[in-house]
C-alpha cells in the first residue's frame, strides 16, 4: 500500500514536473515569436525608412545632374570657342563670376541625407538585412558620400582659391571646372543607378 502510495506521488511529481517545464518552454517559446515580430516589424520600418529616403535622393541627385550637365555644356563651348560671347562676359569683372555659367543659381539647392540609413546603422538592424541589400545600400551611401563631400566640395575648393579670381587664369580654370564637373556628373549618373538597384532590392522582400 505504501509502495502504491509512493508510486502514486512520483507520478504525480513528474507530471507537475513535467508541467513546469512546458510552461517554462512555452513561455520562453511565445517570448521568442513576440521579439521575432518586434524585431520583423523594426526591421520593416527601418527598410521602408531608408526607401523613402532614397527616393528623396535620387530626385535630389536627378536635379543636381540636370544642372551641372547645363554647365559642363557651357564650359565646354567656351573651351572650343562655340560661345566667345560668354568668354568676353568673364572679362567683363573684376573676378571669376560662376554666376554666368550657373545661370546665376546654386551649384545645389537641396542636400542629399543619411538620416535613416546611419540610424539604422546605429541600431544594429542592418545585421538583420539579406546581404544583397546591406551591399547595395553600403555601394549607395559610399557613393553619395563622395559625390556630396568630397567632389562638390572639390569644386568649392577650386572656385574659392585666389589664383581663380585672377582673370588671366581663365583657361586653366575652365579646364578645371570642366574635369571636376564631368567627375560629378559622371557619379551623379552611377548613383542614380545605385539608387534604382537598392530600391528595387527593398521592395523584393
Amino acid at each position: 500500500m505504501v509502495k502504491r502510495k509512493k508510486s502514486i506521488n512520483l507520478k504525480k511529481y513528474l507530471a507537475e514536473g513535467a508541467l513546469i517545464v512546458f510552461s517554462v518552454l512555452f513561455a520562453l517559446f511565445i517570448n521568442r515569436i513576440s521579439e521575432n515580430i518586434k524585431l520583423e516589424n523594426r526591421k520593416g520600418i527601418a527598410k521602408e525608412s531608408i526607401k523613402k529616403e532614397l527616393v528623396q535622393n535620387a530626385a535630389i541627385i536627378k536635379n543636381w545632374q540636370e544642372k551641372h550637365k547645363v554647365i559642363l555644356e557651357r564650359i565646354s563651348s567656351v573651351m572650343s570657342g562655340e560661345n566667345d560671347s560668354l568668354k568676353i562676359e568673364f572679362q567683363e569683372y573684376d573676378y571669376f563670376n560662376l554666376g554666368l555659367l550657373t545661370n546665376n543659381e546654386s551649384i545645389i539647392d537641396e542636400v542629399v541625407t543619411d538620416t535613416a540609413w546611419e540610424t539604422t546603422k546605429s541600431t544594429e538592424l542592418l545585421s538583420e538585412f539579406d546581404f544583397e541589400i546591406s551591399q547595395n545600400l553600403t555601394y549607395v551611401y559610399k557613393l553619395q558620400e563622395i559625390l556630396s563631400e568630397k567632389t562638390m566640395n572639390k569644386i568649392l575648393d577650386i572656385y574659392f582659391d585666389i589664383n581663380t579670381q585672377n582673370l588671366n587664369n581663365l583657361d586653366y580654370t575652365l579646364i578645371q571646372f570642366n574635369l571636376l564637373f564631368q567627375e560629378a556628373t559622371g557619379q551623379e549618373n552611377l548613383l542614380l543607378d545605385l539608387y534604382e538597384k537598392a530600391i528595387s532590392s527593398l521592395n523584393k522582400e
